[in-house]
């Protein structure tokens, strides 16, 4: 069984992409000193190409993690990641797990480039599916063509060990630990009160006999 990205209704999860606030990670990418230097238009622009790359990947699971996204989206996205206690927060009121970035690590060899190619025909085919032509595809990714050259090296990943695990599963099974260790706590407890009541009741009962 493939990995899935999240187990939330695929409605809820696109409402909270799209109500993120991300003005702080504008204001840093606009930021001609410590950012990119971007115009408040262009930052605009950037910004919705990320929530459709976000919506892409969850209307899409089956091909999430080869989904490409431009280069300016993959910076924006960084951007959004290095406000980790933001992004961690971000992450879970969408998609109740954490969303991770893979980035293309080794040599650009014929074979990746060949496996980028196939992989940009791939995104471009499922944007056009969505938004229509290959113009409003286009625009849709980051205003430019969906092409391999134009596309960041990296992409979102899916970890085995915690995909699809909800946050309500989550809760659940701490849930359980805690109801386990609440009745094991109070088994203790009571354990240790009835041999305090115990002992208490039996050396009054000694003193009372002794007199």
């Amino acid at each position: 069984m493939q990995a899935r990205l999240t187990t939330k209704p695929t409605p809820q999860v696109i409402s909270a992409i799209q109500a993120l606030d991300l003005e702080p990670v504008k204001l840093r990418v606009m930021d001609a000193e410590l950012g990119e230097g971007w115009t408040r238009e262009y930052a605009d622009s950037i910004e919705l190409a990320y929530k459709n790359y976000l919506t892409m990947l969850v209307k899409y699971q089956d091909h999430a993690e080869h989904i490409l996204l431009s280069k300016d989206v993959d910076e924006f996205w960084h951007t959004h990641i290095l406000q980790t206690m933001k992004y961690a927060d971000d992450c879970q009121a969408v998609f109740g797990t954490f969303l991770h970035h893979e980035p293309h690590v080794g040599e650009r060899t014929p074979a990746v480039l060949e496996k980028r190619a196939a992989l940009a025909e791939e995104t471009r085919e499922l944007y056009e599916r969505e938004f229509g032509s290959a113009r409003h595809a286009d625009a849709a990714w980051a205003g430019s063509a969906i092409k391999a050259e134009n596309a960041a090296m990296s992409a979102m990943s899916i970890r085995a060990d915690n995909a699809a695990m909800s946050a309500m599963s989550i809760r659940a099974d701490n849930a359980a630990m805690s109801a386990m260790s609440i009745r094991a706590d109070n088994a203790a407890m009571s354990a240790m009160s009835i041999r305090a009541d115990n002992a208490a009741m039996s050396a009054a009962v000694i003193r009372q006999e002794a007199f």
